[in-house]
């Protein structure tokens, strides 16, 4: 009976690692490619986790995966400016995340999804940024204050310096700082690096960003550093990068 129940718990073990990985690398895939088939896998993604979610609802883990994934699709949206689908899961996302954090009120990393959320949220409806904007600050207030060690808290603090106009607290020179500290925190995990679509975009932001403050050689760097992770990051290849030698 033992070696039953041990032969099963790693047979479920297996599984849970093999069902991370591929989402894992459909994430990864979504980021650098974003077209209608990665966006249609991430949907199908969202609705088989949205089932794990249903059939157990006070799982952390479920909903913190959950909301990972939808952050992808309304972050998928942003770059192909497709409203209809940022529309389709942003309410979803809120509801998951409230719905997590009624169940760990100490869930650092939900807090700046949902922060993230509400600025990206702006991004499509500006005139709710009155209202949005004090929200999605506070909460990543929150977030850092909770567990400064994430990378993605970090990530998540430099966008929002990065993206909201200086009036109302934006700032590229802390952007950048908010970045590099993102980077090394990535950087920290060695183990972490494959397939890691936040590593790769905290490097293409912090390139943005030094360019932003005129260090077009230092944006340079940063963008052969992360093409030297994947040869195949096109937006770095051929927009990002092209665009910062032409400011030299």
């Amino acid at each position: 009976m033992k070696t039953s129940m041990l032969c099963l718990s790693v047979l479920l073990s297996v599984n849970t690692l093999f069902a991370q990985d591929q989402l894992t690398t459909l994430l990864y895939r979504a980021y650098l490619i974003n077209n209608s088939t990665t966006q249609g896998e991430l949907k199908t993604a969202e609705k088989q986790q949205r089932e794990l979610v249903k059939a157990d609802p006070k799982n952390i883990s479920k909903r913190y995966t959950l909301a990972l994934i939808q952050w992808n699709l309304l972050n998928a949206s942003m770059r192909t400016q497709d409203e209809k689908l940022f529309d389709e899961y942003y309410s979803d996302m809120i509801d998951n995340i409230d719905e997590l954090l009624d169940l760990d009120n100490k869930h650092a990393e939900a807090y700046a999804l949902q922060s993230s959320a509400y600025g990206l949220k702006i991004n499509y409806s500006p005139m709710q940024g009155m209202f949005l904007g004090p929200k999605s600050s506070s909460l990543i207030e929150k977030a850092k204050k909770m567990n400064g060690q994430s990378a993605l808290i970090w990530k998540i603090y430099a966008s929002s310096k990065l993206f909201t106009p200086e009036m109302w607290g934006g700032d590229t020179k802390e952007a950048i700082k908010a970045y590099e500290t993102a980077v090394k925190l990535y950087e920290s995990k060695p183990e972490s690096l494959e397939k890691n679509w936040e590593y790769l975009d905290a490097l293409a932001f912090l390139g943005q960003s030094y360019l932003k403050d005129e260090q077009a050689k230092k944006a340079i760097a940063t963008y052969e550093k992360a093409l030297q992770v994947e040869p195949e990051f096109n937006f770095v290849k051929k927009i990002l990068l092209p665009k910062a030698n032409n400011n030299l």
